[in-house]
């Protein structure tokens, strides 16, 4: 019965996007509309159509009243109702703005899902591909027979059973391949700190090869286990399919086309917010396709439009992309029908990506922040109830 309701609810929305189409520029002209808003007090613009009254009410409070430190829009399919940068300073010493850089962390695995449901589209990628197909190299391996056996639909749904090659470096590459990279015994070193010193001294190939070497947590597709390696998987398959890089693909069907103008793949030394005296930046090498874009969220709201307005992907691969198993979508938590959402974490940031769907109709709620504690669940608590409502 959950199945047939994923499904119907799935294509509710699809319909539903079909029916009010805008051309893609105007659909991602978030500017305009913000340039719109009333400015009500520093870095805090709200939206004073009647409609919008008790969110922004809610919102206002947020962001005036209490510890809201980070950047927040809020926004349906056609009207931004909120934008606001408050309590934390970008690296110049301002108050965060709307134009701030952020780490957005796994909020990056459903671009990567898009690139890879493109090229399923293009006859380029079956769904059920097999990890032997693109990497046969690895067949001496000590674990390959069962790990080739994983499929593209398995890893799109955490369901490949692959260790977790950020947050089980232990379990992800044994200790030789440690001690060689590290220099020293690091028994002693928390995982965190193995992970951050570690990815500058390991290569793809490294990371590959451990893919097949180390024992599996437990058959593919038989349970969800949450793994960024699988997405770090996907973005290698991308390349080697296309010949591009990842970063280049993720330009060209993704960013160029959503106007995303301050987003980036792959890159260092571009994120102006600013990081706790304890944290540190992210070298892209360490999440590749999992977790290595830095964005605004004026440009994850762009995105959001062109992905939940059906720009990116056909109505039938939609269906299929935002279809849950075990609560997992392609890139996204979809654990109750009307709330896709996904957050990323990062060693200096958090973020938080909600999207509320009803009657085909978006309230997209994105927070950046450089804390966890940072207010965005509870604004999804506040707003849930008053959409479709106002």
């Amino acid at each position: 019965m959950k199945k047939i309701i994923a499904a119907f609810m799935t294509a509710v929305m699809v319909l539903g996007i079909a029916s009010c189409k805008k051309d893609l520029k105007t659909r991602t002209n978030i500017e305009n509309e913000i340039s719109k808003l009333q400015n009500e007090e520093g870095n805090i613009w709200i939206n004073t159509d009647e409609e919008y009254g008790n969110m922004v009410n809610v919102l206002l409070y947020q962001a005036q009243e209490t510890d809201l430190r980070g950047s927040l829009i809020v926004a349906t399919d056609d009207d931004v109702i909120f934008a606001s940068g408050t309590g934390l300073l970008d690296n110049d010493g301002n108050v965060v703005s709307l134009s701030t850089t952020y780490e957005i962390g796994s909020i990056t695995k459903s671009f990567t899902a898009v690139a890879i449901m493109k090229l399923v589209e293009q006859g380029k990628i079956s769904m059920d591909d097999t990890l032997e197909k693109y990497f046969p190299e690895y067949s001496d391996c000590a674990y390959y027979d069962r790990t080739s056996k994983v499929t593209v639909s398995n890893m799109l749904h955490m369901r490949s059973g692959i260790p977790d090659y950020v947050n089980q470096p232990t379990l992800f590459f044994d200790a030789e391949t440690i001690m060689d990279a590290l220099g020293y015994d690091a028994s002693f070193m928390s995982e965190e700190n193995i992970v951050h010193q570690l990815y500058n001294s390991v290569d793809e190939d490294d990371i590959m090869r451990s893919v097949f070497s180390c024992r599996p947590n437990n058959e593919p597709d038989t349970e969800f286990e949450y793994s960024n390696t699988n997405y770090y998987i996907l973005a290698v398959i991308l390349e080697r399919v296309t010949g591009k890089t990842y970063e280049d693909i993720l330009n060209e069907e993704i960013f160029r086309p959503c106007g995303m103008t301050d987003t980036t793949a792959m890159s260092f030394g571009d994120v102006t917010a600013s990081i706790k005296d304890d944290a540190w930046y992210t070298e892209p090498c360490q999440t590749k396709g999992c977790g290595d874009i830095h964005s605004t969220v004026v440009d994850l709201l762009k995105y959001d439009r062109a992905l939940f307005g059906g720009y990116l992907l056909k109505d039938k691969t939609m269906e299929e992309f935002f279809y849950p198993i075990d609560g997992y979508t392609c890139g996204f938590f979809r654990e109750q029908e009307d709330l896709i959402k996904h957050s990323g974490s990062t060693h200096g940031f958090h973020t938080e990506h909600y999207v509320i769907e009803r009657n085909g109709k978006h309230l997209y709620i994105i927070m950046f922040a450089n804390q966890k504690d940072n207010n965005a669940h509870a604004i999804y608590n506040y707003l849930n109830p008053l959409f479709e409502e106002d």
